[in-house]
C-alpha cells in the first residue's frame, strides 16, 4: 500500500513508522523545513538543545519508553524528581503533596481537606473519565467548595482556556489528575526527560524510518487533495507537485484540513470546523542564577503575562545547559490576543518586570538571553460535548484518514499520546499495532471505529 503521510510532528513520524514496519510504501509531507512539529528544539547555547515548549514524561508512559527502547534510547532517560508551586495572593505556596495542602493558607483548613477529598475522587473513583456533560467547575463548586473552586481551580483553568473555562468537561479534568498522580511515589514526583533533549528522538527516528524506505518531503505545503471520478482520495497535490497515494494520513490541525477541504467535501469541512483551538505563548529566558527552587509554579494570580513559571534547571541540571539556568514562561490565549502579535522585545520587558515583581529580584540584570516561540494551534478548546465532535480517525472520503490532537482528548497532548493516537490510525488502516503497549493512556478513546 502506498501511503502519504501529511505532517511531521510526533503523530506523523510514528504513524510513518509503524506503517513502514508492516512493509508498506511511505512518503512523508512537511510543510516545515524541519520535522518534529511541536516537538522542534533550538540551540540554547554551547550547542545545548531544548525544546521550543515545555516537554516531560510520565512514569506510567507505556508508549514513549516502549518507542525510546524500540530506538535504542532507553538508556538516555533520566527519570527526575520535581516540584510544584502555587502563587495565589501574591505568596507562593509549596503544592507538592497533602502536607502542604494542609499548610495552603489562602483558603480556609476545611475546603483544603475537601480539595483534597475532591481531587482523589477524580483520580481513584471510576466513572469521572466519562463525565462528558458536566462542567469541571460546576463539580468543584459542588464537591470541592466554593473558596477552593475560586481560588485554585477557575483560575488554573481560565489560565488554559479563558472563557471557555466554566465549560471545560470533568472527563478532561479527571484525566489530567490520574494522569500527575499515577507519576508519583508518595508524595514524590518524576517526570521523565530525554538527555539531550526531545530532538534525540526526532533525529533518531527520521534516520529509522528512513532506512526502512521512507522518503520524507520537507518545506513541502500540501494545497488540496486529489480525487478520481467516485471521490475518493487518491493523493495529494503540493508546491512541490502531486504525490499519488493509496492512501492518505493527515495529521495536521483541523482547522488547515478543514480549509483543504472546502470546495470537494463542504459538509465534512463544516463539521472539522467544530473543533476550536487555543494558542500559545511561551518565552524562555537565560538567567544566570535560578528564580526558585521550584520547578513549576502555577500562577493563579491576575495581571501576569503567564499562567505557569516552568524552571527547566530546576528539573534537568544546569550543567546540562552550560551553567545556565532557563525558564520558560507560558501562556494559553486566543489567536487575536494581543500577545500573539505583541513583539518580541515587548513581551519579554512586561514579563520581566513581572518576575521582578513576583520574584524580587533583578531579573533584567540577570538575563542574558531569551527567546518567544509561538503557536497558532497548541491545543483544542476542549467545551461540554467536546467528544462528539472528534473525528473518526477513517473520515467519510474514501481513502482518507485523519490522527489530530483532537484525539488526544480526554487525555492532554504530549508526545506519549501522540504515539497511543498513531498507533490506533494506523490500526485503523489495517497494520497490527498490538505489540505497542498502551497502559493509562486515554488518548485515541474516540475515532475508532464502533
Amino acid at each position: 500500500m502506498k501511503v502519504a503521510v501529511i505532517g511531521a510532528g510526533a503523530t506523523g513520524l510514528v504513524s510513518a513508522y509503524l506503517l513502514a514496519k508492516a512493509g508498506h510504501d511511505v512518503t512523508i509531507l512537511e510543510a516545515s523545513t524541519i520535522p518534529g512539529g511541536l516537538l522542534s528544539t533550538f540551540d540554547a547555547g554551547d550547542g545545548a538543545r531544548l525544546e521550543y515548549y515545555y516537554h516531560h514524561f510520565f512514569t506510567h508512559d507505556a508508549e514513549i519508553n516502549w518507542l525510546l527502547k524500540e530506538l535504542g534510547l532507553a538508556d538516555q532517560v533520566s527519570f527526575l524528581p520535581t516540584t510544584m508551586g502555587m502563587l495565589r495572593n501574591g505568596e507562593i505556596h509549596d503544592f507538592n503533596g497533602v502536607s502542604d495542602l494542609l499548610k495552603f493558607s489562602a483558603i480556609p483548613m476545611v475546603d483544603r481537606l475537601r480539595f483534597a477529598a475532591s481531587s482523589a475522587m477524580l483520580v481513584y473513583a471510576k466513572g469521572y473519565a466519562e463525565a462528558e456533560d458536566v462542567s469541571s467547575l460546576h463539580w468543584f463548586n459542588k464537591w470541592a467548595g466554593k473558596a477552593a473552586t475560586e481560588s485554585i481551580w477557575r483560575p488554573m483553568l481560565e489560565i488554559k482556556f479563558g472563557e471557555s473555562a466554566s465549560r471545560v468537561p470533568l472527563a478532561w479534568m479527571a484525566g489530567r489528575l490520574r494522569q500527575r498522580a499515577r507519576s508519583r511515589d508518595g508524595s514524590q514526583e518524576k517526570l521523565g526527560y530525554l538527555r539531550g533533549s526531545l530532538q534525540i528522538l526526532v533525529d533518531r527516528l527520521v534516520s529509522e524510518i528512513k532506512s526502512l524506505g521512507v522518503k520524507i518531503q520537507l518545506g513541502v505545503p500540501t494545497k488540496r487533495f486529489l480525487f478520481d471520478e467516485d471521490g475518493a482520495v487518491v493523493g495529494v497535490e503540493t508546491t512541490a507537485g502531486a504525490f499519488k497515494a493509496d492512501r492518505v494520513l493527515a495529521t495536521v490541525p483541523t482547522p488547515i484540513l478543514a480549509e483543504w477541504l472546502k470546495s470537494d467535501a463542504p459538509q465534512y469541512a463544516k463539521s472539522l470546523d467544530r473543533i476550536k483551538y487555543i494558542a500559545a505563548t511561551c518565552t524562555v529566558l537565560s538567567l544566570d542564577k535560578k528564580l526558585s527552587p521550584v520547578y513549576w509554579l502555577n500562577v493563579a494570580d491576575p495581571d501576569y503575562d503567564f499562567g505557569g513559571v516552568i524552571e527547566q534547571t530546576n528539573l534537568v541540571p544546569s550543567s546540562n545547559y552550560g551553567g545556565q539556568h532557563l525558564v520558560y514562561l507560558s501562556r494559553y490565549h486566543e489567536w487575536n490576543h494581543p500577545m500573539a502579535s505583541m513583539s518580541d522585545e515587548t513581551l519579554i520587558e512586561r514579563q520581566s518586570t513581572q518576575l521582578e515583581r513576583l520574584f524580587k529580584t533583578e531579573v533584567k540584570k540577570h538575563t542574558k538571553k531569551s527567546w518567544v516561540f509561538r503557536a497558532k494551534y497548541a491545543a483544542p478548546k476542549v467545551e461540554i460535548g467536546f467528544h462528539r465532535d472528534i473525528p473518526d480517525f477513517k473520515s467519510p472520503i474514501p481513502n482518507l484518514y485523519v490522527a489530530a490532537m483532537p484525539h488526544v482528548y480526554p487525555d492532554e497532548r504530549s508526545v506519549n499520546n501522540s504515539i497511543r493516537v498513531a498507533s490506533q490510525v494506523t490500526s485503523e488502516m489495517g497494520v497490527d499495532t498490538s505489540y505497542v503497549p498502551s497502559h493509562m493512556s486515554l488518548a485515541a478513546k474516540y475515532g475508532r471505529a464502533a
